[in-house]
């Protein structure tokens, strides 16, 4: 098997088990997955925030943005770096 892009595999022992993965990196690039898979998290990311926000104390609301703004961000760059759709 040929690995054209940065992945991760795994041995699969039917039908019951499987090896941890085994991160492969092709051209020093990093492993990303998919638009559509990154961009589904981000929304996760907006969805968690938008329910959590109104529950977290006022004295701690800032800093849970910001560990919130980093998530987004993270999510941002893997998006940039997507080569698949």
């Amino acid at each position: 098997m040929k690995i054209d892009r940065s992945s991760w595999v795994a041995l699969r022992i039917l039908p019951s088990s499987h090896t941890n993965p085994i991160f492969v990196l092709v051209d020093g690039k990093p492993i990303r997955a998919s638009r559509r898979s990154a961009q589904w998290c981000l929304q996760g990311v907006e969805q968690c925030w938008s329910q959590k926000e109104k529950l977290i104390k006022a004295g701690e609301r800032e800093e849970a943005r910001t560990a919130y703004d980093h998530a987004r961000a993270a999510y941002q760059k893997i998006l940039g770096e997507c080569e698949q759709d």
